[in-house]
Order: structure tokens, then C-alpha cells, then sequence
């Protein structure tokens, strides 16, 4: 397995991690204005689509915000 897909696998670990925390009924409000639901955001983040990515990105983005390191 290359480098950077063993680094994915972490971020996508990490992220699912921290989503696994949460209640799985609970929503969380998207940018538009919809809301989806915890289990159906760690779906797309298993099966690794578009979506899922995107959100791995942005809460990757978020921890490193949040640990200072922007």
C-alpha cells in the first residue's frame, strides 16, 4: 500500500472515530440547509463516495484549525 493511501485510511479511521462518539439518530445541519443524519454521514464516509471524502476533508480541515496548526 502506497504512503498517501495509508494516510486516507488514517484521516477516514479518525474521522469515523469522532463521528462514532455521536449519537447515530442525531442530525447535523448541512450548508443548504438539509440536514443528515449521523449514520448516514458515517455511510458515505465507509463507502468512501464523493460526499464522504468531502466530509473527511473538512473535519480534517476543522482539527487542524482547531489544534492551531492554519
Amino acid at each position: 500500500m502506497k504512503k498517501d493511501q495509508l494516510i486516507e485510511d488514517e484521516k477516514k479511521k479518525l474521522v469515523l472515530a469522532r463521528f462514532n462518539t455521536l449519537n447515530p439518530e442525531s442530525k447535523i445541519m448541512l450548508g443548504n440547509g438539509e440536514e443528515i443524519s449521523v449514520k448516514e454521514l458515517i455511510t458515505h464516509i465507509k463507502e468512501g463516495d464523493d460526499f464522504g471524502k468531502k466530509v473527511i476533508d473538512i473535519q480534517i480541515k476543522m482539527l487542524k484549525v482547531l489544534a492551531g496548526g492554519v
